[in-house]
């Protein structure tokens, strides 16, 4: 479990798996930039993904939640974890649009950076982030994120190529960090 003043992050419980998440996934406004976008989500899908990654301690897998009132809002996962080379990619989402545009996805960012780093001497966190999708890359680049590259028409989105940014921090360059 990870907190800050605003947030809980805790492992994904089954009550999560319920009609709320799954209205975030099935919402375009919410999965636009998400890979669960391209079928329609299920509580059985939902629920068979759970039970797959659950134990999977390469990677961990958060629901993010307000600490005031344990409300879930979105999920934060790192991994997977490729303990040889340390490094891992941090991807999330926040399901619940009233709480969009008010620094939580940056707040959790640094969360998991900070345990990654911290606890568990990664060297390197990594994020592929869909071009255009400016509130996520303003959230990693808040916590030290920096372009390292685009790739080029890497995936489909509504019918378009459209390019992934690529960005990186390194343990060395979060150390440096206020």
């Amino acid at each position: 479990m990870l907190q800050s003043s605003r947030l809980l992050l805790r492992a994904l419980e089954p009550g999560d798996l319920n009609d709320t998440y799954l209205s975030w996934l099935n919402n375009p406004a919410v999965n636009r930039y998400l890979e669960t976008r391209f079928l329609p989500q299920s509580l059985e899908a939902l629920q068979a993904y759970w039970q797959d990654h659950r134990d999977n301690s390469s990677s961990p897998w958060f629901a993010i939640c307000l600490a005031s009132e344990g409300r879930h809002i979105g999920n934060i996962k790192l991994g997977p974890i490729q303990w040889l080379h340390r490094r891992a990619d941090l991807s999330l989402f926040i399901g619940e649009r009233g709480c969009w545009g008010q620094g939580y996805a940056s707040e959790a960012i640094a969360l998991v950076r900070d345990w990654a780093f911290g606890e568990l001497d990664l060297q390197k966190l990594n994020a592929g982030i869909y071009a255009g999708n400016l509130g996520s890359r303003r959230a990693f680049e808040k916590c030290g994120f920096e372009l390292e590259g685009t790739l080029r028409q890497e995936v489909v989105s509504a019918g378009q190529r459209l390019d992934v940014w690529r960005l990186g921090l390194t343990r060395s360059r979060w150390s440096l960090s206020p």
